[in-house]
């Protein structure tokens, strides 16, 4: 019985030996010369990765190490603490001078300075303290009255006494809306 092939044509035994021997096989089966040719693309593929990498890396360091860069830094550790500072302070000029009286009453200056400028506020304080006029301190913030001015950004706590007005504190909104003590 014979076999048709409709496929390929039959090549010869003599073209099957030349095409076996023409090119030596790699382990997986395809000829040497095409293992190497894949093996010479994936080193370049390699090569080509570490290369792309390196210019990103590089890139990167100098982004990092740029004055754009460092501003921003800046500009994010000034907003997180201006948020941080945001927590203490009274939503009106009367609250925050409550605070602050309640914070003085009780001895606790740390806590008192955080209604505003620390540095401004906790030399005052030591130095009242020192002098024994914390008492007279605390009596003319709960007399003292609050006058509001630049549309309500700015205010004064002053004391009005036989028609002079004689000034404690003055204190500012923040962006957050927090009133805070900035001269005093």
């Amino acid at each position: 019985m014979e076999t048709i092939n409709f496929g390929e044509p039959q090549a010869s035994q003599e073209e099957k030996n030349q095409n076996e021997n023409s090119a030596p096989k790699a382990p997986n089966g395809e000829p040497k010369q095409n293992w190497r040719k894949n093996k010479k693309l994936i080193w370049a593929g390699i090569i080509l990765v570490v290369l792309i990498l390196a210019v990103l890396g590089w890139q990167y360091w100098q982004y990092t190490h740029s004055v754009y860069y460092q501003q921003m830094k800046a500009v994010k550790m000034i907003e997180a603490w201006q948020k941080e500072s945001d927590k203490w302070g009274g939503k009106t000029p009367e609250e925050t001078v409550r605070l602050f009286t309640e914070a003085v009453k009780k001895g606790d200056f740390d806590l008192a300075s955080k209604y505003g400028n620390r540095e401004l506020i906790m030399p005052v304080l030591e130095k009242m303290k020192a002098e024994g006029k914390i008492s007279d301190l605390i009596k003319w913030l709960e007399a003292g009255e609050i006058d509001m001015f630049d549309n309500g950004y700015n205010a004064d706590l002053i004391i009005r006494e036989n028609k002079q007005d004689f000034w404690i504190m003055g204190l500012f909104r923040s962006d957050g809306g927090t009133w805070k003590i900035v001269e005093f």
